[in-house]
């Protein structure tokens, strides 16, 4: 809660829980079979989380293969509706 005055404080933004069609699994298989087929090397711990723009847009799953540890990883964004891969590249951390 902001008071009047009080300028340290910010307010911060809160947003609805994401409904998705997909499981967790689901993108997650959906990214391992993407990132196979990109001819990118799959490794574990993997990331998955889904989420929106806007109130509106469009929700995207995102996997991030090798999750902690740094180096490459392959991130992988999968649209929540059709299930169609949207992006797969390495990425380094």
């Amino acid at each position: 809660m902001k008071l009047f005055g009080d300028n340290r404080r910010r307010v911060r933004r809160v947003e609805a829980p994401v409904v998705t069609y997909l499981s967790r699994e689901e993108a997650i298989g959906l990214a391992q079979v993407a990132t196979e087929s990109a001819g990118l090397r799959w490794s574990e711990p993997v990331s998955a989380g889904a989420s929106r723009d806007e109130a509106d847009s469009v929700v995207v799953w995102t996997v991030m293969t090798n999750a902690l540890h740094s180096g490459v990883h392959v991130r992988v964004q999968i649209d929540d509706i059709t299930g169609n891969t949207l992006d797969v590249r390495n990425v380094v951390r």
